[in-house]
């Protein structure tokens, strides 16, 4: 039986279970309380098909189709504890599939949660993809910044207070499908919203991430998608993490030679806003990534995919110290049929807009991104996007993009053309 026949058999075992007082509710979704009240189950998902046109220039992407996400989350409380289990089938086997699967309980005012899910970090990464205003995240994200580290293992605790939150988050530098390693990190992040009402709302944060790399930790990179998902990409910045990438001995054409492992440190600035159909957010985030290697020229174009902008030493190849990383962005979006994007005060985050009639809302968006490295010269992408949203209704959204990519350090420049049919429940 295939993982997601098992899955929905599970879950529709647990919401159709025949306990004679056992209370079903539907409105909004399915869900099922046992008669006592200490067990609960509710049944959620989201299905993101996308389809991928590019308009290539040095790089030359295959415009395709895919289902970005296909997920199934099962969620409630057992006793005074609380859960989530959470699958996406479009990410390949069942570890890799694996997104927010914790558990957690009341603690100190806030809550706790033990397992794995999102350290609290960059805005727009907390904002969940049913909501996000473009196909795709932007550099300040695990799309860029955090290339590969969106979801990691450990403890975390957060909480609110009226116009306040607060979070904090120790793990692992790892998710259910990589490796066992013993690389630590810590992340925190605190917002304030001092306007906050039905037609307006002013947003500010702050938080900081540390990453450090020890035994058998993989690579922390970032990574700018600069023409989007399954586009050309351009590494920024790499510490190598505690594992051998090059096993040729110093004086081969491929070598590595210095220390390994490192650690990365981001700062997050926030920045955002409503004010009745209009919406605006920006972030700016800086980061900082241990070098202190060489590498060969050849090794150099490989990974960065042109040859290095700086003198290379003859016996040694090419240094590379600490990295100095800059990405922000700025986006906003303008709700024609005169919807308000509303604020959600307990996770520091905007939601989607829903319809005002059975028509549904009709939005346009821009963003303007950058993601620069200080310490290479023109290792430097950007692009722009324009777009529009339909929401045909509260759960069905369907999303057209239009990205403008460009990679200085190549000279790149492929445009991609993205469309998205979303239904989430």
């Amino acid at each position: 039986m295939s993982r997601l026949a098992t899955v929905g058999v599970l879950a529709g075992a647990i919401l159709a279970f025949p306990a004679l007082a056992d209370q079903a509710e539907t409105k909004g979704g399915l869900k099922i309380t046992s008669d006592d009240g200490n067990f609960s189950a509710e049944l959620g998902g989201r299905i993101h098909f996308d389809t991928y046109l590019f308009d290539g220039d040095i790089e030359d992407p295959v415009s395709t189709t895919e289902f970005r996400r296909a997920r199934i989350t099962l969620e409630g409380e057992a006793y005074t504890w609380e859960y989530k289990l959470e699958q996406d089938f479009a990410a390949g086997s069942t570890l890799a599939g694996f997104r927010e699967v914790w558990i957690g309980h009341e603690f100190w005012g806030g809550s706790i949660k033990i397992g794995q899910f999102k350290p609290p970090r960059a805005m727009e990464e907390l904002t969940s993809s049913n909501e996000i205003l473009m196909l795709e995240r932007p550099f300040t994200t695990a799309t860029g910044i955090y290339d590969g580290r969106q979801f990691q293992q450990g403890i975390g605790w957060n909480n609110h207070w009226g116009c306040y939150t607060a979070g904090v988050m120790a793990f692992n530098l790892r998710n259910a499908e990589t490796p066992r390693n013993e690389g630590v990190g810590t992340a925190a992040r605190f917002t304030w919203a001092p306007i906050n009402n039905d037609l307006s709302t002013i947003h500010f944060g702050i938080s900081y991430s540390y990453e450090d790399a020890n035994r058998n930790s993989e690579p922390l990179e970032a990574d700018a998608d600069y023409a989007g998902r399954r586009g050309p990409s351009q590494l920024i910045a790499l510490t190598p993490g505690d594992e051998e990438f090059f096993f040729g001995e110093f004086g081969d054409e491929d070598f590595f030679l210095g220390r390994q492992g490192g650690s990365v440190g981001v700062a997050d600035l926030e920045l955002a806003g409503s004010w009745g159909p209009l919406y605006a957010q920006m972030e700016y985030a800086y980061g900082n990534y241990d070098g202190d290697y060489y590498v060969s020229e050849q090794v150099f174009e490989d990974f960065f995919d042109a040859p290095p902008t700086f003198d290379c030493d003859p016996d040694f190849g090419c240094f590379i110290g600490d990295q100095d990383v800059r990405a922000w962005y700025i986006q906003g979006s303008w709700l024609i049929t005169g919807e308000h994007k509303p604020y959600n005060s307990k996770k520091g985050v905007f939601k989607s807009a829903k319809p005002n009639s059975p028509w549904g809302a009709w939005e346009l968006t821009a963003r303007y991104e950058s993601f620069k490295n200080d310490d290479i010269s023109h290792l430097k992408a950007d692009s722009w996007i324009v777009g529009v949203n339909y929401y045909h209704n509260p759960k069905v959204r369907f999303m057209f993009n239009y990205r403008f990519g460009d990679d200085d350090f190549t000279g790149d420049g492929t445009n991609q053309f993205g469309i998205r049919a979303q239904m989430s429940w």
